[in-house]
């Protein structure tokens, strides 16, 4: 079974402090994420904002890239009869999320291609 990663991306409100939102993701978002059934990593990642000609620039200020055991372990996680639900464990940190940015969103869902 193909493992298989979710993209999602997130600007911050123009008052937050990138220092508390890394914070906050890394010390809570992350780990309450990490103990749902089935997901094995996630990631934070900061959009380049730089000048370099050669590397793109972000469109977002930040993004995180969840990694599963399956499509079918996502699924699961965010899925009760039949539709989306968020976990309890994360609507306490999905609540706390929006006090640092003006909006998230899901780019996407990835199966991962020759492992």
């Amino acid at each position: 079974m193909a493992k298989f990663r979710a993209i999602h991306t997130a600007d911050l409100k123009p008052d937050v402090n990138p220092e508390e939102f890394e914070k906050f993701m890394l010390e809570e978002f992350i780990p309450e994420t990490l103990k749902l059934k089935g997901c094995l990593e996630v990631q934070l990642l900061k959009g380049y904002k730089g000048d370099l000609p050669g590397v793109a620039t972000a469109k977002s200020d930040y993004a995180w890239i969840s990694l599963w055991e399956s499509i079918e372990a996502n699924n699961k996680a965010w899925t009760k009869r039949g539709k989306h639900f968020t976990p309890e464990g994360i609507e306490k940190v999905m609540a706390k999320l929006f006090g640092f940015v003006t909006s998230y969103w899901l780019v996407g869902g990835y199966t991962i291609v020759g492992e």
